[in-house]
């Protein structure tokens, strides 16, 4: 697959930008923020490669074949697939030091990560991050949980979904207890 395919695609998203409590993500969908997004990952502001060499690519390194597709909205972490892969899948990563990433999947293909996408907006319906929770909340345990295990379902895979709802829970006991 191509950037232009993958942009297809992402147009093709029914939400681009989604939020779920103080959390959110900001899908793009256009060539200029497609490439400006990738700025600090694969290339700096001057358009310099931070690529290394592929022959002498070692674990943790941002791989050229990544392409940066989202941002979170809250601590901006990227969401990137890899072009090599025919599913798409869908990863967040951390920096551990410079140009040294830690990945984590967060969907096995990109038609997921749009449904979870959709599903969290469905779910809540919010417009922005909130800062404080509000009555619109989701406050129910038992809700939490079983949104979480169809987003997991959705996106075959757990980790990152247990750790944003984790997050959510969290920011709901700091601020509304």
């Amino acid at each position: 697959m191509d950037q232009i395919e993958l942009l297809s695609k992402l147009k093709a998203f029914e939400h681009k930008e989604v939020f779920f409590g103080p959390q959110g993500f900001s899908v793009v969908a256009k060539t200029a923020e497609l490439n400006k997004a990738q700025i600090g990952y694969s290339i700096d502001k001057n358009g310099t490669s931070l690529v290394n060499n592929e022959s002498d690519n070692k674990t943790g390194n941002w791989c050229s074949s990544w392409i940066v597709i989202a941002k979170d909205t809250e601590l901006g972490d990227p969401y990137f697939v890899d072009l090599k892969d025919e599913n798409l899948a869908v990863y967040t990563a951390l920096a551990e030091e410079e140009n040294q990433w830690k990945t984590t999947l967060v969907s096995s293909s990109l038609d997921g990560f749009a449904q979870c996408l959709t599903a969290i907006h469905q779910q809540c319906q919010q417009k922005s991050a909130m800062y404080v929770p509000d009555d619109n909340c989701i406050f129910d345990l038992e809700v939490i949980e079983n949104f979480g295990k169809s987003l997991v379902e959705i996106a075959q895979t757990n980790d990152f979904w247990q750790n944003f709802f984790v997050g959510y829970v969290d920011w709901l006991r700091d601020d509304h207890v």
